[in-house]
Formats: structure tokens, sequence, C-alpha cells
């Protein structure tokens, strides 16, 4: 295997076995060639090769084997079927508290994890005060771990794995358990890492940072790998995979409007279906961004007002439509996303044929650059009836120079005061 190769799976399978009776798994035990377990295959045949220095985020909903595969990267987990192949060392966040026993104190635990991520006493000694401080959790360290809240076990966990110089970091979702400034100082803490070229895989719900972080994004289901790629695209096509197991609930009133001949069952001649998904029962004809005179424009200026207008076509009854933006910058962070339901507006009730025109005046805050306008028409119950990423595109001038994403318009005073010499 190349040095250039952090992490190595090839075929990887893990399989539990479930028994209805705990008298099942004796008779098995005991009547040898009995099969009295149904097998539950939590991940099948995944194959992935991450290069050192590499980020990678894993998406997929609860269930879809994540977590698993990260348990069997790390060393937790035997694999049932296949190889796994770890060069570096390897420092993990799973599951809440996991590797920390709950009656040492915290220093004790510090010094025991260490050990165990290869550290020597001496350059644990060398790091600990270090570790304490990004902990915050003050005199708690001297105290037992089972006294601890679920943050501050988060706290030191983290802390641990990152001041003891991981090459490869695995972090699951246990990261969303601190409060807001600890998760800001653990993402940068993270980002510096990267830069440091610590190999990065980690399972997140947050798919901003998925896109803001990662090199490639991996999406899984049913304890398979879907697609491997650019993480905005698979983020993009994630979305649409809940959105279409969402609607397979309404399968059967699909169905009943199948023969409509409006209805939108074919994409292939669609430019955009690579980007859209949803059941159709609405249809997106039309976006544009306008200026405050009513007038289609393709740059926006920083400062000004613009609107987003959205049109589409009932295919149905509908009496609960809400319509959403996303305004996206080039890496798929979203700069900004909002609906008619949390701007608090009830749209009409439509009949099959309706057309519905739905506008969005904005200020524009943005720095200079480009942008992506994503629409989504859905139910109230969050069942997609159209959604197009990415369907326009515009771009931001700023005339003023600042730095980041946002132009706060910011503005600057100060006073001075002279001060008579005392004689």
């Amino acid at each position: 295997m190349g040095e250039e190769i952090a992490i190595s799976l090839k075929n990887i399978s893990k399989c539990y076995k479930r028994y209805a009776r705990p008298v099942d798994k004796l008779k098995e035990i005991l009547l040898r060639g009995q099969n009295h377990a149904q097998e539950f295959w939590a991940l099948r045949d995944i194959n992935l090769e991450i290069s050192k220095g590499e980020t990678v985020g894993i998406i997929g909903q609860n269930g879809s084997g994540k977590s698993t595969l990260l348990q069997i990267v790390a060393g937790t987990l035997t694999p049932t079927t296949g190889e796994v192949w770890v060069n570096g060392r390897v420092s993990a966040l799973l599951e809440l508290g996991s590797g920390f026993n709950p009656e040492f104190t915290g220093r004790q635990n510090v010094f025991f994890n260490g050990q165990i991520l290869g550290l020597s006493k001496e350059q644990i000694e060398a790091k600990f005060d270090d570790i304490a401080a990004f902990a915050e959790i003050g005199d708690f360290i001297e105290h037992p771990v089972k006294t601890y809240s679920s943050g501050m076990v988060v706290r030191l966990a983290f802390a641990v794995i990152a001041n003891t110089e991981p090459s490869i970091l695995i972090v699951d979702e246990a990261l969303s358990v601190g409060d807001a400034r600890f998760q800001a100082r653990c993402m940068k803490r993270i980002r510096e890492m990267k830069d440091q070229g610590v190999t990065l895989l980690f399972v997140s719900h947050d798919s901003s940072s998925v896109k803001m972080l990662c090199k490639t994004a991996v999406l899984m289901n049913h304890g398979r790998v879907l697609e491997i790629g650019k993480p905005k695209e698979v983020v993009n096509h994630y979305i649409a995979l809940l959105s279409s197991q969402t609607n397979q609930e309404e399968i059967e009133e699909i169905d009943s409007l199948e023969n409509h001949e409006d209805f939108v069952t074919d994409t292939q001649d669609d430019p955009l279906s690579k980007h859209r998904h949803g059941n159709k029962l609405a249809v997106i004809k039309d976006v544009k961004i306008l200026s405050l005179a009513q007038q289609e424009i393709t740059k926006v200026e920083t400062g000004k007002i613009f609107n987003v207008e959205i049109i589409l076509v009932a295919k149905g009854k509908l009496s609960d439509v809400i319509v959403g933006i996303s305004i996206r910058n080039l890496m798929g962070l979203v700069m900004y996303g909002t609906n008619t339901k949390l701007l608090d507006v009830k749209l009409p009730e439509l009949s099959n044929d309706d057309q519905l025109k739905v506008s969005f005046q904005l200020p524009c805050h943005l720095n200079k650059g480009v942008y992506t306008l994503t629409v989504g028409v859905h139910s109230e119950e969050g069942i997609s009836y159209d959604w197009i990423d990415e369907m326009v595109v515009f771009e931001v001038n700023n005339n003023i120079f600042c730095d980041g994403i946002l132009d706060l318009r910011s503005t600057v005073s100060f006073s001075t005061r002279t001060t008579s010499a005392q004689v």
C-alpha cells in the first residue's frame, strides 16, 4: 500500500445476529449446525480509499451505517468480511464518553487516553495544561467523570484529541452536544489540524460543514455507499434522497396523477433534472432576480434591495404550499435561507393548473462574489413538490472593499481629548 494512502477499505461488510428470544442463542451454541438468528447487515461491500491529508465527510440518514463504518476504521469494531488498512496514529471521538472510565477523574482519564493514543506519561504531562485549558471544565477535571454533564465529557474528550497530534482524526456527531462557543473552537481547531496535514474522517448532519471543510463526501444509505464525490453535489443528492423517501408515502396520490398530460414523470429531457427532485404536484416554471424597478438582472449591488420572483403551477388541489429560497456561495455554503412559513405568510389554496407568483424582497448584504439560488416548493409536512438546486447564478458587486462573505456596512467614529499641562 502506498505511503500516500491513509485509509483503505476493501469489500468491508458488517453483520450482526439478532435473536427473537435469549434461548435461541443458547440453542445455536448447544446445537451446532442450527441457525436461530436473523442476520442484519449494517454494512455491505464498502470500498473506500482516503489519501493522507484529505478531509472526508460521511452523510446519510440514521441507520445508514455511518457510525459503524467509523468504528471499523477506528479499530473498535471488527468487520465480518473485508480488509482494513490504516496508515498512521488514529484519534477517534465516537460515542459520547467512549474510552472514558466514569469512576476515574478527568485528570486520570486524560493520562489513560493519552497512553492509549501512544503517548508517554512525560509527553502527556507536558501537554496536560493545554488540554485542561482547552476543555475549560475548571476544577471538575479533578472529579470523577460520572459527575460531568454530557457537554463536559465532549469538551474533555475533544481536548485530549486536539492536543495529542494524531495523523488521522475520526469524529462522529458527538461535537453537536457542546455549546455554540465550544463548537466554534472545535471547528477552528479542526481547520488548523486540516492545514497541518491531518487526515480527517467525520460524520455530520451539518451539510454546510461538510461542504466547507471537505474535499470529498460519501453518501451512505442502508449500509451501502451510494455516491463518492464533490461535497456540494453529494449533499444535493442527499437532500433529494431524503425527499424521495418522504415522497414514497405519497406514491398512491402520485400514481393517480400519472395520466395527467402535464404531470412530469420523465426528466431525461430536463436540463435541470440532475439537480431537481420532488413529486411534481407543483412545478416551478420560472425564477428570476429582479431589481426594484422589476427589471431582470444578473448582477446585484451590495447595499441594494432586490427581488426573487418565483412562478409555479399546481398539478392538483393543494392547500399547504410553502415556497422557499436558499442563497449559496460557490463552495455550496448557505448564505441565507428562508421560506413563506418562516416569514409567517400563508399562501392561498391552489387548484389544478392554477399559477402562483411568489416574490421575496431582500436587502443585499453579501460581499463581492458569485452566488447561486436554490428554490423549493413543499408541503407543511415537508413533502417536496419541486426543488431545483442552484437554478440561478448571479454576481454581487461591491464598490466598497471589505473582507469576508458579508458586508455589514460598518461605520467608524472617534474622539480626542486634549489634556492641559499641569504647572
